[in-house]
């Protein structure tokens, strides 16, 4: 094993029984279960890009990142193109649980993973050992951070990059939305209503689309 290959390993080993010790290990699984169980709800239902995961082989990292409150979670989702293509794809994957129910939705970005980057022959896909390499290296990258005393802890900016950056709105600008007819009181509840509705609004092009 490769220097690199040895400290993505044990970097992705750090991360998810810091995770686990975070969140203790049945709530782990379920989250992670969870998320499974809503790609698969919507590839069946070919919601819009979810299409693609109805159509080719998709992995979802057995790693799951949680914030400090373990009310926001970060996760890499991947797809197998057939072997005539000449790379394949990988999405971030958020969860957010409010009210006590977890939502699952897409907005972080996508890596197109040329074969020919990570090996010799472009007709065949990456494997779920490169998918993890990948995902540690990109993905979940910034995770945790050593503190002074070289103590591993979660990084507030990982998340707050993930969940409260330029792309999901600014609470101090737009708190007061007469689109969606409500004032929100504090940021926690503003962004609430923006993963809310990320979360659903694929389920509303369907309905449309139906229509």
């Amino acid at each position: 094993m490769s220097r690199k290959k040895n400290e993505i390993k044990n970097k992705r080993l750090i991360y998810k029984n810091h995770s686990i010790e975070r969140v203790g290990f049945t709530k782990y699984n379920t989250v992670w279960s969870s998320a499974r169980d809503s790609i698969k709800l919507w590839a069946f239902n070919r919601l819009g890009y979810n299409a693609i995961y109805a159509d080719h082989p998709w992995y979802l990292d057995s790693l799951v990142c949680f914030n400090e409150l373990a009310d926001r979670c970060v996760m890499a989702l991947s797809y197998q193109l057939e072997k005539e293509a000449n790379h394949d794809g990988m999405d971030y994957l958020y969860g957010a649980q409010i009210k006590g129910k977890w939502y699952f939705f897409f907005g972080g970005g996508h890596f197109t993973l040329p074969r020919d980057y990570y090996h010799s022959d472009i007709h065949i896909p990456l494997n779920i050992e490169q998918f993890n390499e990948i995902a540690a290296d990109n993905i979940f990258r910034g995770y945790l951070n050593k503190n002074k005393d070289g103590v591993w802890e979660i990084n507030d900016a990982f998340f707050a990059a993930h969940f409260e950056d330029v792309g999901w709105g600014d609470f101090d600008r737009y708190q007061d939305t007469v689109v969606y007819g409500k004032r929100f009181a504090n940021k926690k509840e503003y962004f609430e209503s923006i993963y809310l509705r990320k979360s659903n609004r694929k389920w509303l092009y369907k309905e449309k689309n139906e229509n």
